[in-house]
This record gives structure tokens, sequence and C-alpha cells, in this order.
């Protein structure tokens, strides 16, 4: 009897354990959480090239001459990014007054290579015609505006400030610089059409204070035969600089203007000879 009750109960936990196998609860499920792939944007590709503004020669242009807005222009072109090129001339005021090294032929784009600037020893040299010299004329202060208006490769116009007087005890007439008499004082162009090389005293000076005692120069171009007659008067006479009436530089300065300067009386007297300019007459 007590192993028909053991029989039964194993069956009754059998059975029970069958029951609660097929009735167990599944697990819930797993929720997956959905990854969000962000596509990165394309990437900008770096221009290769820029567009930039560039001077080009507007003609032929020799060796040894002065740039001045005449001779070039500016105009767009493309160029590679980081990577070596050439110095170009990029601003509109940047090579005014510069000398070129070498020739440049029409539409080339100038560099910095092919240019050399005022004050520097290769504009000297180049600036320099064969045979004519560097003259440094002083500036009065009372001249300083030449400064502020002239630059390299302007051309000025020098002059005899004299008079004609005759002394009491002298029935001759005589040539002096300038003249006590303010009435006969006269003006006579003696070196024209001159090109000035370079300002020895900046802007920056100017504004210092100019004085006496702080002499600025102005560095000519002249030729041998103008600097003979030049150095003569200035012993003891007084030489006038003014910006020039001509337009284009004077070969023979020395020549004499006809009259068309017409802001002062010019005397009937010549002070050079006709056949030989460089002598003083002296009268």
């Amino acid at each position: 009897m007590k192993d028909k009750k053991l029989i039964v109960l194993y069956l009754a936990m059998i059975v029970v354990g069958l029951a609660l196998l097929f009735t167990k609860s599944a697990p819930p499920p797993v929720e997956q959480k959905e990854e969000r792939i962000v596509a990165e944007p394309p990437k900008k590709e770096e221009p290769k090239t820029e567009i930039i503004n560039v001077a080009v020669a507007k003609h032929d242009i020799n060796k040894k001459t002065i740039l001045t807005k005449d001779d070039y222009y500016f105009k767009s072109i493309e160029v590679a990014i980081n990577k070596e090129r050439p110095k170009f001339i990029t601003e509109t005021a940047g090579i005014d007054a510069y000398v070129v090294k070498n020739n440049i032929a029409k539409d080339t784009v100038i560099e910095e290579s092919l240019i050399a600037s005022p004050n520097s020893e290769d504009y000297i040299l180049l600036a320099l015609k064969e045979g004519n010299f560097m003259f440094p004329f002083a500036i009065d202060p009372i001249d300083s505006y030449l400064m502020k208006n002239l630059k390299s490769g302007d051309l000025i116009d020098l002059y005899l400030f004299y008079g004609d007087e005759t002394e009491r005890n002298d029935r001759e007439s005589k040539l002096v610089s300038p003249s006590r008499d303010f009435a006969k004082n006269r003006l006579k162009p003696i070196i024209v059409g001159k090109k000035v090389l370079y300002f020895d005293v900046g802007e920056e000076d100017l504004d210092k204070g100019y004085n006496k005692n702080k002499t600025a120069q102005v560095q000519l171009e002249l030729s041998n035969q103008e600097i003979k007659v030049l150095r003569s008067l200035m012993t003891n006479s007084t030489i006038i600089m003014y910006p020039s009436t001509f337009k284009k530089n004077v070969e023979n300065g020395l020549r004499l203007l006809s009259d068309k300067e017409k802001n002062w009386p010019l005397s009937e007297k010549d002070i050079f000879s006709g056949t030989r300019i460089n002598t003083l007459k002296g009268n």
C-alpha cells in the first residue's frame, strides 16, 4: 500500500512538472535599438586655383625705362594655389617710378624680378644713361614742396636767377645773381628736362621738421657738360629748380629755350654763346 502511494506521488509530480514546463511563459523579447547611421557630408574639394590681378606690359618696354602708368595695365589671371610661383605685381600703385632691369615684351606679366625700386642700388645703376652722372642738388626749405609733389623719374628745369645792373662809377652793365634791385631780377633757363633719380630725405623726415640744419638733396641725372656749367654757376649765383615744362627727358638740357617761359621776363642777353653753350659770356 505504501508503494502504491509513492508511485501515485511520483506520477503526480511528473504531471505537475510537465504542466509547469508547458505553461511557463516565454521571456519578453529584447528590444533592439535602431542605430541611426549619420551620413557624413561630402567633403568640399578645396579650389586648386585662384584669380588674381597682375600688372602687364602695355607695349615693349626697354631696359632702364622708368615705369609710369602709361607702361602697364592690370588684368585677371588664374594661378595655382599652394605652389611656388613668381612674385607678380598685384597693387595698382606698386611699380610707379620703378626702373626696368631687362627688356619686357608687350603683354608680358611684370614680375618683381624684372624691376628695381627707387633708392635701390640696382635702380641707381640702371636709371643712369651711359655717359651721365648723379649730381646732388641741395633743396632749400622753401622748396621742400618739390619733394612732396615730385617722385623718381619726374623731370625738373634749372633756372638762373639774375639781374643786369650798372654801377655808378662803371658804365658797363654787369650780370649779378640775384640783382639788388628786385625790379631788375630775371630768370633764364640753363638746364631743362632733367630726370630726378631720387630724394635723400623722405616724407617721414619732413614731418618731423625740416630746417636748415637738415639739408635735403635731390639726385639729378646730368651729363658731364651740364655738371660743369651748373657747378660753375653755383659758386656765386642763385640757381632755382622748378618742375619741368617738358614731358620727356631732354638729352641736351643745356640748349636754351625759346621765349615760351613768360612767367618772368627774360633778358635779351644770352648767358651762353650760341656756338659754345658751355662757355659763360661773363658780360
